[in-house]
């Protein structure tokens, strides 16, 4: 049995929904239902993201891959609770030291997410511990070294943004100075500057009023 979807559909994007399974439900991520050249590049984003996955695999807050998937189709483990979009209240302190724990750990594994601005990619267990999800964009560098280090720092820029989102007021000093560098990164980063010129222009035409056309010889009067 299908249930609703978990993530809006796109044209270029997955189809994301829970899936009932033998011994429960899974989230399941795919693009078989695309067009030929979006299902064909569906292919090789799930291939990439199931080698995330498996370069994870045993992480605590991490889903496990789940067998059963096709070429298009990842399936992974249902965690449940909610994402920090959604979720009701802020999370507690406990939360975000075991989220920071979480993401060392990522790291450790030579993982950089590179999606950690989206407060949807956090979740909160029913035990109201965390787990990330979401690793489409994300790389894998093995070794150290200078640039593994500045993109695991985009990663706890991305972290400080969300936690002061979701729970204002909360961050240390350190996680303050991540905060204020990913501002500036974010004002220099172009495709952000021209989204949010789009995002302002459909605003103001939203707010315009529609003024119709004025009828043919009575002046525009009514």
């Amino acid at each position: 049995m299908n249930h609703p979807k978990l993530k809006k559909a796109r044209t270029y994007g997955p189809d994301v929904r829970l899936v009932k399974r033998e011994g429960g439900l899974v989230v399941e991520k795919t693009y078989r239902d695309k067009g030929p050249a979006v299902r064909l590049a569906g292919v090789a984003l799930v291939a990439w993201e199931r080698f995330i996955y498996r370069r994870l695999e045993g992480v605590e807050g991490i889903p496990a891959v789940v067998p059963g998937g096709d070429r298009s189709t990842l399936l992974t483990a249902y965690m449940g609770g909610v994402n920090l979009r959604d979720a009701p209240v802020s999370p507690g302190r406990p939360y975000y030291e075991a989220l920071r724990s979480l993401i060392s750990r990522m790291h450790a594994r030579g993982v950089i997410h590179l999606d950690l601005r989206n407060r949807r990619n956090y979740g909160i267990d029913e035990e109201g511990r965390p787990y990330l999800v979401d690793f489409a964009s994300s790389l894998y560098l093995p070794w150290g070294g200078p640039v593994r280090r500045l993109l695991e720092e985009i990663d706890w820029m991305g972290y400080a943004k969300v936690r002061e989102k979701v729970s204002p007021g909360t961050l240390d000093e350190g996680e303050r100075k991540l905060l204020g560098r990913g501002n500036v990164l974010s004002g220099l980063w172009l495709p952000t500057k021209a989204l949010r010129a789009l995002r302002s222009l459909g605003k103001r035409l939203r707010a315009r009023p529609f003024r119709g056309r004025p009828r043919p010889g009575n002046g525009g009067r009514k």
